[in-house]
């Protein structure tokens, strides 16, 4: 009976011992997954972009009469998204769909104040995602164009960095009160090879079931143990960046401070 006891007391200790491994071992596996359909998607967004005349990949290509992508019907969003667009260029479409991909890390991302949020449950989330059981188009985020802050050195600082992401698709342009179509070329990139356009985040319809919602850049920093997301850059390569992406901050020769990751024209 003793030495039953000392057995099953051994078994406890080594099963306390081996199962966070095991945790942490299928948590690797899945972020190597998650790794690894970045990198297809990046080889399949250079694809399009070569039958594109250089064009970079749309976040999406619907718009209602005025020009406005978000008053499109419904069915338009999902076929214009980018998740649609590339499709003729992916093998799989389950590389579209992260393994650790978790709602909760996600809601916490977004939640964050340095993020969409204030830091209080809901602030950033609220209104984006789909309903329970609803509609992930993909569980990646691709880059809009736009532009936030400048240069201009009574504005340019770390806390306020010059960034200019990389995206094709209808923009409001805030001069003329009007949404264009802006398309951006690779040959526009300064460096395609520093310059990330898909990464972690989502592609959903969201909770109203009314439009589709693309995110990209500091949703991801929980997305692999709390810790950060795989990014896809405009070159075809793909790498883990660790915590928020947007933190990253470069100083270029000019004294210009811009987010190393996100600004094309840098």
């Amino acid at each position: 009976m003793i030495e039953l006891l000392v057995v099953i007391a051994i078994i406890a200790i080594l099963a306390a011992i081996l199962f966070p491994v095991f945790a942490q071992a299928k948590e690797a596996a899945k972020q190597t997954a998650c790794l690894s359909n970045t990198k297809q998607l990046g080889v399949s967004q250079l694809l399009y972009s070569n039958d594109a005349d250089d064009t970079v990949i749309p976040s999406n290509t619907a718009r209602d009469q005025d020009g406005d992508p978000q008053l499109a019907p419904l069915a338009d969003q999902i076929a214009g998204s980018w998740t649609n667009s590339i499709q003729p260029y992916i093998k799989n479409s389950q590389i579209l769909f992260c393994p650790s991909f978790s709602e909760g890390n996600l809601k916490k991302a977004m939640d964050d104040a340095a993020c969409d949020g204030d830091g209080s449950s809901g602030s950033g989330w609220g209104g984006t995602l789909p309903p329970q059981g609803g509609k992930y188009l993909s569980n990646y985020g691709i880059a809009k164009h736009s532009i936030y802050w400048s240069c201009d050195p009574g504005v340019n600082s770390e806390s306020q960095p010059y960034a200019n992401y990389p995206g094709s698709g209808w923009t409001y342009n805030y001069d003329s009160s009007n949404y264009e179509y802006k398309t951006e070329n690779l040959s526009e990139v300064v460096e395609t090879a520093r310059t990330a356009n898909i990464g972690d985040a989502f592609t959903a319809v969201n909770t109203a079931g009314t439009r589709v919602v693309e995110k990209f850049g500091c949703e991801s920093q929980f997305r692999h143990k709390s810790d950060g997301g795989s990014f896809t850059f405009l070159d075809g390569h793909s790498k883990y960046l660790h915590g928020n992406p947007e933190k990253f901050h470069t100083k270029d020769s000019s004294g210009c401070i811009f987010e190393t990751y996100f600004t094309l024209d840098r």
